[in-house]
Formats: structure tokens, sequence, C-alpha cells
């Protein structure tokens, strides 16, 4: 069987959960402003986005970087495919049993999906080129990304912090479903007020990922404000607070904000987002925006 050229840096398993009854996703091209119909294997993806031909060399298939993401997305899927029953099938201020494999294994997942994406990789080459070296071909590009994604103390260190966080899941039961994007796990700072990019560089900020239209994950460091906050003893619960149409709205940004280009939802309207982009000024890639 030949290897796959097209590589996700989100995986389609998680695509597929904000699909419509047709089991298609609705995406929205932020740049051209466009709106399309298409499946979940045709978004978030490049050809050839982790092959690495320099492995040959060291005996490894230029394929080994995809082939161990797509070992780690099967862990993700059967675990967070679990996490979904639950939350659907509980109540506010119930736990979620979580075996500290299942939080290892999940806590390398969100470090790695927050490092694997193009828009990632477009970040790290910028900073790069700040400190004197510069990628003068998509091959540079693609070693300096998988040089950090490959580095274990990095990695291990990330998802480290990623497991020590309180993990708070909520429910939404409105009529606006939750959307996601070609670079999901979002970033905002400790008083709610901005979206950040790259926020895992920073002390406070917490982790806002949707896990499906609704059901979403928060994840608060256990450093900065929240050290001395009461959010702890919520670690693994259903949030007790419901979710309003607003609150909806305003994780919905996030995925605006933190996109590369593409926003996708199980519904054919992103007026809602639209309108936030508006607000974001000339530049949406700026480094932060406010509320």
């Amino acid at each position: 069987m030949a290897d796959p050229k097209l590589h996700h840096y989100v995986p389609q398993f998680y695509l597929r959960r904000f699909t419509d009854s047709a089991e298609r996703l609705w995406v929205w091209d932020r740049t051209n402003d466009r709106v399309f119909r298409t499946q979940p294997k045709a978004v978030a993806a490049e050809s050839n986005f982790y092959t690495l031909p320099q492995l040959v060399d060291h005996g490894h298939s230029p394929m080994e970087m995809e082939k161990q993401f797509a070992d780690l997305e099967g862990q993700a899927a059967a675990i967070t495919g679990q996490w979904l029953d639950w939350v659907r099938c509980g109540h506010p201020g119930d736990s979620l049993p979580m075996p500290e494999e299942n939080r290892e294994a999940i806590s390398l997942f969100l470090a790695l999906q927050s490092l694997r994406t193009a828009d990632a990789r477009a970040i790290l080459v910028a900073f790069s080129a700040l400190r004197g070296y510069q990628a003068e071909s998509e091959e540079d590009a693609r070693a300096l990304h998988a040089a950090v994604l490959w580095d274990d103390e990095l990695v291990s260190a990330y998802a480290d912090r990623m497991s020590r966080c309180t993990w708070l899941f909520a429910l939404n039961l409105t009529s606006i479903p939750f959307v996601t994007s070609d670079n999901p796990l979002a970033f905002r700072t400790s008083d709610s007020r901005a979206w950040v990019k790259p926020g895992n560089l920073g002390r406070d900020a917490y982790v806002v990922y949707p896990l499906a239209p609704d059901v979403i994950m928060y994840c608060y460091p256990d450093e900065g404000v929240w050290r001395d906050s009461n959010v702890s003893r919520f670690d693994c619960q259903i949030s007790p607070v419901l979710m309003t149409e607003g609150m909806v709205q305003s994780e919905n940004s996030a995925q605006v904000f933190m996109a590369s280009r593409f926003i996708a939802s199980s519904r054919k309207s992103f007026s809602l987002e639209r309108e936030f982009l508006k607000t974001m000024g000339v530049d949406p890639n700026a480094p932060s925006i406010a509320e």
C-alpha cells in the first residue's frame, strides 16, 4: 500500500466530528471570503507536509513522522470519543473517569497539535529568521519544523505542562454550534479579554479546544494567576456553568483568530464569524486581539 501524500496537521477523526448530517464539512476560507462544502480529508492538510527525505540516510522511512502521528491519533480518537459520550450523558459537576495513561496520551496529543500545524511552522520560520537562520526553501522549513517536533525534551516539557493543567469540559445546548479551524488549539489571556498567538509561550494563557459542535475543553495552567485560584477543584469535571449563545460566539471567535485560513463547521452560515473578523483590523494574523 502506497504511503499517503496528503498529510493532515489537524486529524481527520477530529474534523469528522464537525460534519453535517451528510458527513460533510462547511468551510469558510477566511482569506478569500468563500464558503464551500467538502470532506474532512480535504481540509487542514498539505502534500508531503511531514515527509523528510533526509531520514533515508539514517535508515528510516521518510514517512516516519506521519506514521507516529497516526498512532497517537488512534489513541486520542478513542479517548476523546469516550469523553464526548460521558459529557453528553452527564450533568454539571460530574467527574469524568481519567486514568493516568489517558491523561498522558491526551497531554502529548494536545502539545503536538499546537506545534504541528502550518501556522506553527510559519511562526517558527519567522522566529528563526529573527535569530539569524533563514529558511530558504520549503524543505528547509520542513526540516526546521521537524527538529522542534522531534525535540523530546521540549515536547515532553510541554506535554507535562498540559498534563498539570486543570481540565474542564462544557456542554453546549444552544442553537449555535462550536466551530473549529485548521489551527484549533486556542489560547486566551487569564482575564479572558484577548486571544493570543502563540499562547503556549505565555504563563497565564489557558487553552480553549472545541471537541465537537456541542462540547468544548478548557485547560487552565497550574501557574501564574491560576495557581492561587480555586479552578483546580474542577479538574476533569463537567462545568457547572451553562453555555449561552454569547459564550459560544466568543469561543468561536478564537477559531477565526487562530486559523491560518480555514474555519470549519457543521452549518453553512458563518455570518457571526465574518463579523468578528471585521473587528480584528487589517491584519487578521496579529499576535493578539481584544474582545
